[in-house]
Parts: C-alpha cells; sequence; structure tokens
C-alpha cells in the first residue's frame, strides 16, 4: 500500500496539472464571473449560471488535484530528509504545503456561499468571491515559499539531479515574483506548471532510485581514499 501511495506522490505534479485544469478551469470556471468590477454584473452572472452537478464534480476534482500536489511536496521533503537527516528545509516545505493547501481549500467556502445568489445583495456576493480572489493571491505566495525551500534543500542534499534542483528554485522564485507583481502571474505560472510536470516525470521514470544519506556518502568517500 505505501509504495502505491509513493507512486501516487511521485505522479503528484502532473495529477495536481490534470484534475485542476479539469475541474477548475473546465467545469467550475464557467460559473464564475471573469471579472469583479461590477457588482451587478457578478450577480447577475451567477444568477444565469446556477449551480449544477458539473460545478461540484469540478469541485471536487480541483480539491483532489490540490491533495496531489501537497503529496508531491511531501514525497520530495521524504527524498531530501533521507539524504540530510538533520536538515529544517524539508519540514519547513512541507508545513508550507500544508498551510497552502488550508487556504485554498478554505477559499472554496466563500465562493460556495456565493453561489446561494438569492440570499445576498450583489456587494455581499461579489465580496465573497473577493475573499476568493485574496486567497488565490497568498496561496501563490506560500506555494511559491515551499517550493523554494524545496529547490535549496535538493541543491544542498543533492537529492535531485542539481538542473531539477535549479528548476525547483526557479518556479518558487517565480511564484513570489508572480504575487509581488500581479500583471505577469500568467507568464510565470508557466514556469511552476512546467516544474510540476517535470518533477513528476522524473519521479516516475528516475525516482525510485535510492538516495544516500549524506553521512553514508562521506564515509564511503573516507574509506576511498588513500592511506597516508
Amino acid at each position: 500500500m505505501s509504495k502505491i501511495l509513493d507512486r501516487v506522490a511521485d505522479a503528484g505534479g502532473i495529477l495536481y496539472f490534470v484534475l485542476v485544469a479539469v475541474g477548475y478551469v473546465v467545469l467550475v470556471s464557467p460559473f464564475l464571473p471573469e471579472t469583479l468590477e461590477s457588482p451587478d454584473a457578478v450577480r447577475a452572472h451567477l444568477v444565469a449560471h446556477p449551480p449544477t452537478a458539473s460545478l461540484w464534480l469540478g469541485a471536487w476534482l480541483e480539491a483532489a488535484g490540490l491533495l496531489a500536489l501537497l503529496l508531491l511536496a511531501a514525497r520530495l521533503a521524504a527524498r531530501i530528509r533521507a539524504a540530510r537527516p538533520l536538515d529544517w528545509l524539508p519540514t519547513a516545505a512541507v508545513g508550507v504545503a500544508v498551510a497552502a493547501f488550508a487556504v485554498k481549500i478554505g477559499s472554496f467556502a466563500p465562493v460556495l456561499a456565493a453561489l446561494d445568489v438569492d440570499r445576498y445583495d450583489a456587494g455581499t456576493v461579489t465580496a465573497l468571491l473577493g475573499i476568493n480572489d485574496a486567497a488565490h493571491g497568498l496561496a501563490w505566495a506560500l506555494d511559491g515559499v515551499f517550493v523554494l525551500l524545496l529547490g535549496l534543500g535538493a541543491l544542498a542534499s543533492r537529492a535531485l539531479p542539481t538542473w531539477l534542483g535549479a528548476l525547483t528554485v526557479a518556479a518558487g522564485t517565480a511564484c513570489l515574483a508572480a504575487t509581488a507583481a500581479p500583471g505577469v502571474l500568467d507568464a510565470l505560472q508557466v514556469v511552476f506548471l512546467a516544474w510540476v510536470l517535470v518533477v513528476s516525470g522524473w519521479l516516475l521514470v528516475r525516482g525510485e532510485r535510492a538516495v544516500a544519506p549524506e553521512r553514508s556518502r562521506r564515509g564511503a568517500e573516507s574509506a576511498a581514499l588513500p592511506l597516508r
């Protein structure tokens, strides 16, 4: 069972991409307004697009995708910890990843409340959706932090190839930069999405190779040195 869960975690980036793309982009987003600039237009859009079974399916798929990303973070952290047992970076990365997951899942509540549009006026409905937008920005910042911590840990421990550790650092930095400059969010999201797909692909193909603990590697290197 653990072996199966490990492989699911290895595929977490691919699952995240597919499940969020189908769940949110395809199934959920048509029910939500493109902009919150006009409260009356927001309420009119929600009235014209009442929730159906496809919306609830999309919400569940999106939640599953977010969980898959969390499993991927935990899997990468475990590899770093196996290579450097005393390193604090993997533990911190998982903690931030859990916080990001909690923020994302928590942001579902105001959106679902706003769908009951007959109970609220236009301003209240728009404010509820605005909470979701704010949570989205916070979640991206948290994603950036946990990915950056994983990248730094991977480079320090050599738990991932150097190029993949560098890509992980770049993905985390891109998320943080997107938070600081929302105007380039879409462009920088590509870096993050490329990372989740590439790192999952690498884990599925080559990730089963054991990572030697740092102490063991040093011991082996010392044993290989000629005696003087």
